[in-house]
């Protein structure tokens, strides 16, 4: 079964069902609640996605200009500010749900 991790603002996830076997049981999102984990790293996975929702820019999303300086686009800089906490995060869930793959552009 294999799950691909990347973000998409507003959609409240970030794992997505990449297989026929992972959509058979979960769909095509994969809410956090679906996953027989940690309540500690379900909580991860929610603070990630929100964390990452605030940096996009509801009320302007066409222009890149609405974002605070201070806030960054994760995924279109050379540095992105979550790159560590999901690297972090990719090991836990491997961990976590040995039956799954777990496929994502932000690793290693």
């Amino acid at each position: 079964m294999l799950l691909r991790f990347f973000f998409d603002a507003g959609s409240g996830v970030l794992l997505w069902a990449y297989d026929d076997e992972a959509k058979a049981r979960f769909g095509y999102p994969v809410e956090s609640a679906m996953l027989a984990i940690p309540q500690e790293l379900r909580d991860e996975i929610e603070q990630l996605v929100t964390d990452y929702d605030d940096t996009f820019p509801w009320d302007d999303p066409a222009s890149g200009e609405a974002v605070a300086p201070d806030r960054i686009m994760f995924g279109y800089e050379d540095n992105p500010p979550f790159k560590d906490r999901v690297r972090a995060l990719l090991p836990k869930l491997r961990a976590a749900l040995p039956d799954i793959t777990f496929e994502s552009d932000y690793e290693a």
